[in-house]
């Protein structure tokens, strides 16, 4: 009952960004789950066509959308689920962004590998 408090406090502009949120994490789980990551990024625009510089108040608005919006899954969303679903908001919108698409391994000393990404 207190979710629902919360969301009605919410204003237009947040709650429609929670629904669209919503949707692009279905849409990026989907979409991870039935295609190669290759051909997934190939659904990402590239960042020289996206000219619109954003206002840091509505990145972050951006950002809280998406956590609320997590928080309804039904599944466990990891962060690159969480990043599509972003990059696709900010896409819509012609504002730049820039996803980390390569994942490395390095050993370490007792030789386990950890997964990180490549910078």
């Amino acid at each position: 009952m207190n979710w629902i408090h919360k969301f009605i406090k919410l204003t237009k502009e947040d709650k429609k960004l929670f629904f669209e949120a919503l949707f692009f994490l279905w849409f990026s789980k989907i979409l991870l789950l039935l295609l190669p990551f290759k051909t997934c990024i190939k659904f990402l625009k590239p960042a020289e066509k996206m000219n619109t510089q954003p206002t840091p108040e509505f990145l972050r608005n951006v950002r809280n959308a998406v956590s609320r919006a997590n928080k309804t899954a039904i599944w466990k969303n990891i962060c690159l689920v969480k990043s599509f679903a972003a990059r696709f908001m900010l896409q819509r919108r012609g504002i730049v962004s820039w996803l980390a698409n390569r994942l490395g391994k390095r050993k370490k000393a007792e030789g386990t590998y950890l997964v990180d990404f490549q910078r």
